[in-house]
């Protein structure tokens, strides 16, 4: 520059300056990283270790960051890496998955959802369904991402997102039929049906 101070070069801002951006675009997500870290892992204490990972990671490669960009995205993004990094440490052996056609072929007509259910109902629902069904669920059910972030962020084709998508909704409303039941909530479209 011609009055003689350095011009700042993207990705060499001052560290003041890049945590003031790191608090203004990142920290605002906190929540949300910590809300769906715990459902997908299903244990409070994993989820906040994979929580304060996610933004560590995220402060490490803070410079990388565009500005401008969908910060709350790039932090899923981070979260699912970070999950199945964890994943891979507890559990060091393969696990087994139920495959999506074992599922799909294991399905029977869903039930109508019932009026009256709680929240503990609604989330112990989502926690009985696979976890790569409940990551697809949450990511655009929950946190309201679209198809195209959510494949992005859990690194799987657009297709997959809506097919599990569809499968896991169909879960879930297996899961709630079944909570309802137990309630004694009547199941108006199944009555007079015989098994």
């Amino acid at each position: 520059m011609s009055n003689g101070t350095p011009a700042v070069v993207a990705g060499s801002l001052p560290e003041s300056a890049m945590a003031g951006r790191f608090e203004a675009e990142a920290m605002p997500h906190l929540n949300d990283i910590f809300r769906t870290a715990t459902r997908v892992l299903g244990d409070r204490a994993r989820a906040e270790d994979v929580s304060q990972e996610v933004f560590l990671q995220a402060w490490k490669s803070f410079h990388r960051f565009e500005q401008g960009t969908n910060c709350r995205a790039w932090l899923f993004k981070i979260l699912f890496h970070c999950v199945n990094h964890h994943r891979r440490k507890w559990f060091r052996f393969p696990m087994l998955k139920e495959t999506e056609e074992f599922i799909e072929a294991n399905l029977t007509a869903a039930e109508p959802i019932p009026e009256h259910l709680t929240d503990a109902d609604i989330l112990a629902a989502l926690d009985r369904i696979p976890g790569d069904f409940r990551a697809v669920i949450l990511m655009v059910d929950v946190e309201e991402f679209a198809y195209k972030d959510a494949a992005e962020i859990l690194s799987i084709p657009i297709g997959t997102v809506m097919s599990r998508l569809s499968r896991a909704r169909k879960l879930l409303r297996e899961q709630l039929a079944g909570v309802a039941e137990s309630y004694g909530i009547a199941r108006v479209a199944g009555e007079g049906r015989q098994a």
